[in-house]
């Protein structure tokens, strides 16, 4: 009993360090990065390509936090986003779709990876997937809206 109790001490003990390590290093660059500005180039240079997928340049703000740091912060600015109303209806909609299938790119990845997965594996099908299933989308609710 007890070597059950020290081993499972200490796995929590291991894993929560993993977390700690791996979490608070992306509060920080999140900090430098809005100080920087560097959000506002990622997003010109995103835009090529989640203009195809039907998201105007407002959604993409909150798409990005959430990819990068995860569906609790990105749900939170695409909250403030829709209340300031530069986001609205359909673009929320796909926002918050994209998020669900491929939030906290970085986070997760991170996290399953210090657990051994393969991160590789891992964002090779969430993003096609989040990109497909958006795009589908996006053509769904255009042919509905027109």
């Amino acid at each position: 009993m007890m070597h059950f109790i020290s081993d499972t001490t200490f796995g929590l003990g291991s894993l929560l360090l993993k977390v700690f390590l791996i979490v608070v290093p992306l509060m920080i660059l999140l900090e430098v990065s809005r100080e920087y500005k560097v959000l506002d180039k990622l997003i010109k240079a995103c835009y090529p390509i989640t203009r195809r997928m039907g998201l105007k340049r407002d959604s993409i703000y909150p798409l990005i936090a959430g990819i990068i740091f995860g569906i609790s912060y990105g749900a939170g600015v695409l909250i403030g986003e829709s209340d300031s109303g530069r986001i609205k209806g359909n673009q929320l909609f796909l926002v918050a779709l994209f998020l669900g299938i491929c939030h906290s790119i970085l986070e997760d990845t991170l996290l399953f990876a210090a657990q051994g997965a393969n991160g590789f594996i891992i964002l090779g099908v969430r993003l096609p997937l989040a990109i497909i299933v958006v795009y589908l989308a996006s053509l769904i609710l255009k042919e509905k809206a027109d």
